[in-house]
């Protein structure tokens, strides 16, 4: 920053400290003035969720002393400022095309005012494709007064939650994923969104131990598998099983002791991470965004993935309803501001780290039939319900679908 922003920006934050009543005793001039986004002061984003067809948010233009006469501000639409802000946050907002979005080009503040009048913004609803969106605005020109240039710039961050159909699995639908696998990995991330009901009464999931989400091969040489249960912890002299385990790369660790508080719930969603790094030998497990265990293995030792089979239990272990969505396979080890941020939204269909990318959000077909579940990452691993050889595989069983809401 060189020293005229300096400047600047020391004369913005005192001008913004000064009480309201100092801006009326001040001269009526432009000198030492500035004009800003009065919501960059505090913020320089805010979100915009799309819940409507079309939906809006306002913001204001501010000076930090008034005027003798009327101060006109230009916008613009500013796709440059999205970089900065992406390389900060770890994200990939895109400039939503103009054809979308309308917006108050000129503000005014009145001579004697501080404040223009709201500024609105609209957004039509758009299809994403699951990438990120936002409207970036910077004010170009003013007339007489010079521009805040650290605050002269907001971000409308969309937000476009995920609402969709979701299956219901019950022991048949077993999946099996096609490709050709025998994939070695130093990088690796899988995520999903899973609820459990128990069988003839909801409140009564994680009703029986080894409920596989995931069965990729071995897990004791060097993949992973992910199950609800295990013979570990008990209560009463009985095992519980409301917990999620992970076997990888030898070793194995869970979201924690049922019995100490940390139990899963029956008919609760949950959205679990597992993430794996060879240079640290490192496996991260997370629950609703939150890192809650770790794993240490050898270093430098490579994830393997012979295969891929989605909620894969014999009917001896598969006594409850599982519903899945958002499962996302990734060839990166994806962090936890990257995890947090992306429960909630899809996520960009194309993104070169992804292995797959199965929404599940389908839903029931008019004939009754199972739909192919699509892979949108266009890597070719679409697949079908019940298709596990033997075991738990009935192509013929048609799973059941609710439509949910994922949002904060």
């Amino acid at each position: 920053m060189n020293a005229k922003n300096i400047v600047k920006t020391l004369l913005l934050g005192s001008l913004i400290a000064m009480p309201f009543t100092a801006c009326e005793d001040a001269e009526n001039d432009t000198i030492d003035n500035l004009v800003y986004f009065t919501d960059a002061a505090t913020d320089k984003s805010k979100s915009l969720t799309l819940i409507d067809e079309v939906t809006s948010t306002t913001l204001t233009v501010r000076m930090a002393r008034v005027a003798q006469q009327d101060v006109k501000v230009t916008l613009s639409l500013d796709a440059s400022k999205l970089d900065a802000y992406n390389k900060r946050n770890e994200t990939n907002y895109k400039c939503v095309d103009a054809q979308y979005v309308t917006f108050d080009k000129q503000a005014t503040i009145k001579a004697g005012q501080v404040l223009s009048d709201p500024i609105t913004v609209t957004v039509q609803s758009f299809e994403t494709n699951g990438a990120e969106f936002a409207v970036p605005l910077s004010l170009t020109s003013s007339t007489a007064v010079e521009l805040a240039e650290t605050s002269s710039s907001f971000l409308v961050l969309i937000v476009k939650p995920i609402t969709q159909y979701v299956p219901k699995f019950s022991y048949g639908n077993g999946i099996a994923i096609p490709g050709e696998w025998g994939m070695d990995l130093n990088n690796f991330t899988f995520e999903w969104w899973s609820r459990v009901t128990g069988k003839y009464n909801p409140d009564n999931g994680y009703s029986v131990n080894n409920q596989a989400i995931v069965w990729a091969g071995d897990p004791s040489v060097n993949s992973f598998y992910p199950r609800f249960g295990d013979l570990v912890y008990s209560s009463g002299g009985r095992y519980v099983y409301n917990f999620l385990q992970v076997k990888a790369m030898g070793g194995q660790f869970d979201t924690g002791d049922p019995t100490n508080g940390n139990g899963l719930e029956s008919g609760k969603w949950y959205h679990f991470a597992y993430t794996y790094d060879a240079a640290s030998g490192t496996s991260l497990l997370y629950k609703n965004g939150v890192q809650v265990a770790s794993l240490t293995t050898e270093k430098g030792k490579k994830l393997h993935l012979d295969c891929f089979e989605l909620n894969c239990s014999s009917s001896a272990y598969f006594n409850d309803y599982i519903e899945m969505c958002q499962v996302r396979a990734w060839k990166s080890t994806r962090t936890a501001n990257q995890i947090k941020k992306g429960m909630y939204s899809e996520v960009e269909y194309t993104h070169p780290d992804l292995i797959f990318y199965l929404p599940m959000n389908e839903g029931p077909q008019e004939d009754g039939s199972n739909p192919t579940l699509k892979d949108v990452s266009g890597n070719g691993h679409d697949c079908e319900f019940g298709s596990l050889g033997g075991g738990n595989g009935n192509p013929s069983k048609v799973p059941t679908w609710e439509v949910y809401t994922f949002a904060q």
